[in-house]
């Protein structure tokens, strides 16, 4: 067996965790639940993780419309400066998650996380620390399609929903450096129009106009002899 690489430049995303399809250009995550694997908090989630890591971006944009509440809490989650000690063991990183219940969201938190004693090795679980750092109330309905903004301004990181600010907190990383990622739990997700900005460059886009969502793959291989 062979674990197969991305070898297509189209690819943007890896999926992380849950069932992500591309249809009608919209990334969706479709089973709603998420399973408990109770080691870092991205992989909690249904997670759909940059290929690549982004340094000293200003603002990131997203598309988003929370379809269908499977159960409650409902959460959202827009994580950024996503980094690892090892492979894929994504423990540190900051977020701002969007829950709620039965009508609509209604919360809306700035939140930290990482290893809570590095001393463990990183398969331990239940060995993680998530911070909230702010919060705030905010108003968002199922089967709507929102604009989500994260902009980095003078120390601060603040997230807008269709241009309104609704939560800014002190940021005092030096750099946000790391990968992006979009997550949800208890809900159906469809994601569109995903921009990272350095200023007045664009240095990312996807419209999901095509499958841009790396799965990783194991295929079987056969080896063949030469006859004598």
């Amino acid at each position: 067996m062979m674990e197969l690489p991305s070898q297509e430049s189209h690819h943007k995303w890896q999926r992380f965790s849950g069932k992500w399809v591309v249809e009608n250009s919209r990334a969706m995550e479709v089973n709603g639940w998420a399973s408990p694997w109770d080691y870092y908090e991205l992989i909690e989630y249904n997670s759909i993780v940059s290929l690549q890591d982004f340094k000293d971006y200003s603002e990131i944009s997203i598309s988003a419309n929370i379809t269908e509440r499977i159960n409650s809490l409902a959460e959202l989650l827009i994580s950024f400066a996503i980094t690892s000690e090892s492979a894929s063991w994504f423990y540190r990183m900051y977020g701002f998650k969007l829950s709620g219940g039965f009508w609509g969201i209604n919360k809306v938190s700035f939140i930290f996380t990482d290893k809570n004693d590095k001393s463990k090795p990183n398969a331990t679980k239940n060995n993680r620390l998530v911070q909230e750092l702010a919060s705030n109330t905010c108003k968002v309905k199922y089967g709507r399609d929102y604009n989500f903004k994260i902009l980095f301004e003078n120390g601060n990181v603040a997230l807008y929903i269709n241009g309104e600010k609704v939560l800014c907190a002190p940021f005092t990383e030096k750099t946000n450096y790391g990968r992006i990622a979009i997550s949800s739990r208890n809900a159906k997700v469809a994601i569109d129009n995903v921009e990272v900005k350095k200023g007045q460059d664009l240095i990312f886009l996807d419209d999901f106009h095509q499958d841009s969502i790396y799965v990783r793959v194991l295929k079987a291989t056969k080896e063949v002899k030469k006859a004598d």
